[in-house]
């Protein structure tokens, strides 16, 4: 199911709380879809409504049954993903890249080569709000550098996984 941007930030809203008391990480992924101004001049509703329904399964496949995947408007996409930093969710995008959007779909009598650009933010306990407004920046960035589709926030109050230290079980207990 696709949430629109009401529920969407709605669900936010409660994951946040969530990830705030359980001490879990959330990350937000904001999707956007290249060309779709065009394709909008370009083609009726009948095939735009027919390219959002195959991206959308497409998107939904990769997802694990506890993500969400939201519409912000037209040609752009939220995913929330609970219990993954920032630094996982550059993975999925990838992912996603690969397996969604480095393929062509076919609408409207023709075929369209999907590409996209993915902003990437962690929440660190912080609004939802502000989550999506760094997403949104970094999603800006993502199409207006395009040294690579795939940007994450600069801002992140998360830190690193890579850099936790690692417990090392010892004879006489932990050390870390």
């Amino acid at each position: 199911m696709v949430l629109s941007r009401d529920e969407l930030i709605a669900m936010l809203f409660r994951e946040t709380d969530r990830a705030q008391r359980l001490k879990t990480g959330l990350a937000v992924i904001l999707c956007g879809i290249e060309e779709w101004e065009a394709w909008q001049l370009r083609m009726d509703k009948g095939p735009l409504a027919e390219i959002e329904k195959e991206i959308t399964k497409r998107v939904v496949r990769a997802l694990r049954c506890y993500d969400s995947l939201g519409r912000l408007s037209a040609g752009e996409y939220c995913l929330v993903l609970p219990g993954c930093n920032s630094f996982n969710a550059v993975g999925m995008a990838e992912r996603l890249r690969q397996d969604v959007f480095n393929s062509s779909i076919f609408a409207g009598g023709e075929e369209l080569q999907l590409e996209a650009s993915f902003g990437i933010a962690g929440s660190g306990g912080r609004s939802p709000l502000v989550v999506l407004r760094n997403a949104e920046n970094a999603l800006r960035e993502a199409r207006t550098r395009r040294t690579g589709p795939i940007v994450r926030s600069s801002y992140d109050a998360e830190p690193d996984s890579a850099t936790f230290p690692i417990p090392v079980i010892e004879a006489d207990g932990l050390r870390w």
